[in-house]
């Protein structure tokens, strides 16, 4: 019998193997929960749990192994299980690093290299299971369900995922009072909600010295608020393309609609460019704002960077301190190096994508022309890409102002102009979608905190991590207006018409948005006490719905049901009204006839 005859035989006798491997990986995972999930486990009990998850590893790899060397296709084999095969060699890797240098590596309850072995062996167990989800959501957008309905369970399955990590004891810091199971799901429910939704609200501290979350439980805040902000989508296709894999037609087009990319072909190169940005300005972000906590020890400080950094530039709004920014508000770290990742965040990918092309490309112009002195390949701002920027810059200048003017009407005169004008700079920055506050919102004037209502209902921009009806869409709705002053019959723009669709698009977003936040504002009226200030409760809804994440104080002490309320509202802001409608009802097809036009009066 030949060789290949053998491998055949061998093959087909060992076809249960990648259910063993699966039950593997599920039973090193629930290991992994079990160790890391649960308070106090004894000694021995704690060791069981990490011979099981060394021991899931180890057959999961074996057999793998075992099956590539008997398979008939070895190659094809490889390329099929190619994250299975990276991240095995990775474990190898990391735990020859960790024999070899593990005596010079001090990390705090890893005294032993049996110890350290088994977290790397508990982090690339951890690190498959993640990458089965992404695989998960490649395999559901390629399948050719509707992208929009997409992107709302997309939502859901992160929500829960994160509720069920942060109502694992661990995840609560020994400073949270004991509550009934009702009471920690509700909580758990809202944070994972508003971290996944990069909005920001808290009914409990998330940091300071009160902190209802350990380390444990911030992590996985600033995991959720990462993810939410980028999208699961954007990162199930960044991995596949990182890995050298080819995007199916049907995914590259719902992350086209998803990221607003104007061609099939394009969605590749901003993938990568959106997760290289990202992370680049998250990284940049944290060492400008490390300044902040210089008393802090190295360890503390590099997380505290690095969590406050994600939260601004993901426009999330999370603070480790419990009282947002308020006794940073006069440092440089906070009016600009914040700011500034906040802006960015808000401006959208593919705005972002655009201007770095447009910047490359007049570099490589000018090396260009100085070498040869010819022309180079000319990049230019498309109309979107200057839609969103006049429209960002007006929306600024305008808050600055507008909070400057209203809050100089104030009983408080007695800070300087340059901290007035830093105060009104970083609200009407944070006030469209940030969510961080320098000042006490709870305490400003009744004027601007209606000012604050409508820059939270513009929000940010359309395909960034922020939320709103979006400054395109209000922008739109603005220019419509100039065209019917004018007497024109098209909606135009910098010598552009802009297509009739697209405006009434604009205009349902606004719409939706406006009866989003009354029904959600009358519901919360509903259940809080007639005491309340109703001023007060449209800043939260409305901070909720266009996931701002600023709150004049009121949020811990709404009601079970309001909380149930704003939970909604976070949700329906992040995904979009529209895109929820057109989630639930399905594909719809252009009609292929007309009906006679007849006019009606407006009034």
């Amino acid at each position: 019998m030949s060789p290949n005859s053998d491998k055949q035989v061998a093959s087909e006798s060992l076809a249960w193997l990648p259910g063993f491997e699966l039950f593997c990986l599920v039973t090193g995972l629930a290991a992994t929960i079990i160790q890391h999930g649960l308070f106090r486990l004894s000694s021995g009990i704690h060791w069981e749990m990490g011979f099981v998850v060394i021991a899931a590893m180890t057959a999961r790899s074996v057999s793998l192994g075992y099956r590539y060397r008997v398979n008939r296709q070895a190659k094809e084999f490889l390329l099929e299980h190619q994250v299975d095969a990276a991240i095995i060699g990775l474990w190898l890797l990391l735990s020859l690093a960790t024999l070899i240098f593990g005596g010079l590596i001090e990390l705090p309850g890893f005294d032993t290299w049996l110890s350290k072995f088994l977290l790397v062996t508990e982090f690339s167990i951890t690190l498959r299971g993640v990458a089965g989800i992404v695989l998960i959501v490649r395999r559901i957008t390629a399948g050719g369900i509707n992208p929009t309905l997409i992107l709302v369970l997309t939502f859901v399955v992160l929500v829960g995922i994160g509720t069920c990590l942060l109502m694992l004891p661990t995840a609560r810091s020994e400073m949270a009072p004991t509550q009934d199971f009702a009471t920690r799901l509700r909580i758990a429910l809202f944070t994972a909600t508003s971290a996944s939704c990069v909005t920001g609200l808290a009914v409990v501290d998330t940091g300071g010295p009160q902190a209802y979350w350990s380390r444990t439980g911030q992590t996985i805040i600033m995991c959720l608020f990462q993810i939410g902000g980028l999208g699961i989508m954007t990162c199930g296709a960044f991995f596949a393309v990182a890995m050298g894999n080819q995007l199916q037609m049907r995914e590259r087009a719902a992350l086209r609609d998803l990221l607003e990319s104007s061609t099939l072909g394009g969605v590749r190169k901003l993938l990568l460019a959106i997760v290289g940005f990202t992370l680049l300005s998250e990284v940049i972000g944290a060492i400008l704002l490390s300044g902040l906590w210089a008393d802090q020890p190295l360890g503390e400080r590099i997380y505290y960077s690095l969590f406050h950094s994600i939260s601004a530039f993901c426009n999330a709004g999370f603070t480790l301190t419990n009282d947002s920014l308020m006794s940073y508000g006069d440092r440089w770290q906070v009016w600009f190096a914040a700011c500034s990742l906040i802006i960015t965040g808000g401006l959208g990918f593919a705005v972002l994508h655009n201007v770095i092309q447009v910047l490359i490309g007049k570099l490589q112009s000018l090396r260009k022309k100085s070498a040869l002195n010819l022309p180079g390949k000319r990049v230019r701002l498309t109309l979107a890409s200057k839609l969103v920027l006049l429209a960002t810059a007006g929306f600024l200048a305008f808050g600055a102002i507008g909070y400057f003017l209203l809050e100089s009407t104030g009983p408080d005169q007695s800070k300087s102009l340059l901290t007035r004008f830093n105060e009104a700079w970083f609200q009407s920055v944070t006030f469209r979608t940030a969510g961080f506050n320098t000042v006490p919102h709870g305490e400003m004037q009744t004027a601007t905190k209606l000012h604050a209502i409508a820059l939270m209902f513009v929000g940010a921009s359309p395909g960034s991590t922020g939320g709103g009806v979006k400054t395109a869409a209000i922008a739109l709705a603005i220019l419509a207006l100039v065209s019917i002053l004018k007497g024109r019959r098209h909606v135009e723009f910098l010598g552009r018409r802009i297509p009739d669709d697209q405006v009434k698009g604009a205009l349902t977003i606004i719409v939706l948005g406006m009866i989003g936040v009354m029904k959600i504002t009358i519901l919360v009226v509903l259940f809080e006490p007639d005491d309340r200030n109703f001023i007060n409760i449209l800043f939260e809804s409305v901070s909720a719905f266009a996931t701002v994440g600023v709150s004049t104080g009121i949020t811990p002490t709404l009601s079970p049901p309001s909380q149930i309320v704003i939970i909604v509202a976070m949700f329906l802001g992040r995904v979009g009204p529209l895109t929820v409608l057109m989630a639930l009802g399905g594909r719809t097809e252009d009609a292929r006839f007309e009906y006679p036009e007849e006019r009606v009066i407006l009034g």
